[in-house]
């Protein structure tokens, strides 16, 4: 009999939590938190108190879209030794869209715990599955505690309550670097700059650690999920759309370091399988843009070939590029120059989109670079040795 009795339940079940999961989105777009904490257990002063925090989060962000989509329950009995046989442990996708930033949706990973509590179902817990959950994970801007955000044209800060000065000089910056990837790599871009300079206290932000003595950038553009990854299907990750600050190095911003960082955003969408050399040559590309005339960018041009091209014997590879990324930025930024100034802009960003979303090995890599351009990987590094 009780078997029976849950069994008739899951229909409730998935009917009340599709109706609350509905009610969350709907209260963050219309900024209404009564109707956000009404589905919450009022008994669990810690989870209420949290989710405060987490609307008071999400409303600054401005998502012109926003969706929680059930996902098939998770059969877990420590969960229900813990809240009761109705409860109810399901992983959720946040799907969407911040306005001025996200030129695609975006979703998000989440687990959910519900149970029934006088005569109705609440949210009772909701990190009972983030062990499970893709890395990066319950760990966006708005999960980690109180935040101040601050919003332009196309970019949007993140900081901590209070920071008010930090915030409008990264934005004025975030600001100036779309502007200059605009311009320099594609003017088609549309989407913005989101910025996350958070204090984080040896925690993990989204899919980076800072804490790591080996995560010793200044900034770095971090993952998207378009569609969530899957055992039968991987991919799904665009790659750096959203630029998280070294909490150590947050005054050390400046417009060239997210003029890099905003490259990689305008590529996001384009697929994650471009070669290393022309990812990260391209964001070298746009950032030397705004520190360089062309008379330096010349200088420069035959420092990289005395310094780095001429003990080269290949483009540096995906495995060798980050071993010693001081010569490999280089002939990466040297190659994707000569690319430019050969083929022009268009036909480079053409290149890089091609790659992206189909070139999965070097066989693929070498197919279409012969043919947008005639040459072969190897050809082309043949020929920029030549000069």
């Amino acid at each position: 009999m009780a078997s029976t009795a849950v069994q008739v339940d899951v229909v409730t079940q998935r009917a009340a939590v599709d109706a609350i999961l509905k009610r969350r989105a709907s209260a963050v777009l219309r900024k209404d938190r009564a109707q956000f904490l009404a589905d919450v257990d009022p008994a669990n002063k810690k989870l209420v108190a949290e989710q405060k925090v987490l609307f008071g989060n999400l409303v600054q962000f401005g998502f012109t879209k926003l969706s929680y989509l059930r996902g098939e329950p998770q059969v877990k009995q420590w969960v229900v030794d813990e809240y009761g046989p109705t409860s109810y442990v399901v992983r959720v996708v946040m799907a969407y869209q911040i306005g001025g930033i996200d030129d695609q949706p975006v979703k998000a990973a989440l687990g959910y715990s519900f149970a029934q509590r006088g005569g109705r179902y609440l949210l009772v817990n909701d990190t009972d599955l983030d062990g499970g959950l893709p890395n990066g994970s319950h760990k966006e801007a708005w999960d980690l505690g109180p935040v101040l955000v601050r919003r332009g044209t196309r970019a949007l800060v993140v900081v901590e309550p209070g920071n008010t000065k930090l915030a409008a000089s990264i934005l004025s910056d975030a600001e100036a670097a779309v502007k200059v990837v605009n311009k320099t790599w594609s003017a088609g871009w549309r989407g913005g700059g989101l910025v996350i300079a958070l204090t984080i206290n040896d925690q993990q932000v989204r899919n980076v650690d800072f804490s790591n003595p080996q995560q010793e950038s200044i900034a770095q553009a971090s993952h998207v999920y378009r569609t969530l990854p899957t055992e039968a299907d991987k991919r799904g990750m665009d790659g750096g759309a959203y630029v998280l600050v070294n909490p150590t190095d947050r005054y050390d911003l400046d417009t060239r370091i997210l003029a890099h960082e905003f490259t990689h955003v305008a590529c996001a969408a384009y697929g994650n399988h471009a070669p290393t050399w022309l990812v990260e040559g391209a964001a070298r590309y746009v950032d030397w843009q705004t520190v360089l005339d062309e008379r330096g960018l010349d200088r420069h041009r035959t420092e990289v070939r005395s310094d780095y091209l001429g003990k080269a014997n290949t483009l540096p590879s995906d495995e060798y590029f980050f071993r010693n990324p001081g010569s490999s930025y280089e002939i990466g930024w040297l190659t994707v120059d000569y690319l430019v100034r050969k083929y022009g802009e268009g036909k480079v960003v053409g290149l890089y989109r091609e790659l992206a979303l189909r070139g999965t090995d070097q066989n693929q890599r070498d197919r279409i670079m012969v043919a947008r351009l005639g040459r072969n990987e190897q050809q082309v590094f043949a020929d920029l040795k030549r000069g």
